[in-house]
C-alpha cells in the first residue's frame, strides 16, 4: 500500500476545485490565497513553500490555472466571485465601543456593524 504525498493531495485536492469554480481566479484563490489558500495551509513556512514550488505537483497545478485562464478568458475571468465577507481592522477602542453598543441593543455585534454599514452617507450627513 502506497501512501500519498501532501503534494499529490493537494494536486488532487486542485483537481476537484476546478469542477466547482467559475473562473480562474476563483481557482487560484482557493490554492493560493494568502490565508486560506491550500497551499498556505498545507505548507505555512516560506522554505516549505519554496520547496513546493520546484515539485511536480505544482507544474500540474499552474497548468490547472493555465487551462482555467483559456475557458474563461485571461480578463473575464479574472473577477473572482465574492463571498460576502471582508475583514475591517479598526481600533481597538472602537471596537469596545461597537460591542458594548451591540449588547446594548440586544443584537450581535455582525449585526450592529452590517445595519450601520446598510445606512447611506447621505442619510448620516443630513443628521
Amino acid at each position: 500500500m502506497t501512501t500519498k504525498t501532501k503534494e499529490q493531495t493537494l494536486l488532487e485536492s486542485a483537481q476537484s476545485i476546478v469542477a466547482t469554480t467559475t473562473t480562474w481566479s476563483d481557482l487560484s484563490n482557493a490554492l493560493f490565497n494568502h490565508v486560506n489558500g491550500l497551499v498556505a495551509k498545507a505548507y505555512p513556512s516560506r522554505e516549505e513553500r519554496d520547496k513546493f514550488i520546484r515539485s511536480p505537483e505544482y507544474k500540474a497545478i499552474r497548468k490547472l490555472i493555465g487551462a482555467a485562464q483559456q475557458r474563461t478568458g485571461l480578463v473575464e475571468g479574472a473577477t473572482p466571485k465574492k463571498s460576502g465577507r471582508f475583514v475591517v481592522r479598526v481600533p481597538r477602542s472602537l471596537h469596545a465601543a461597537l460591542d458594548a453598543e451591540a449588547r446594548a441593543e440586544g443584537v450581535s455585534l455582525n449585526q450592529l456593524v452590517v445595519t450601520k454599514l446598510a445606512i447611506p452617507l447621505s442619510e448620516l450627513r443630513t443628521r
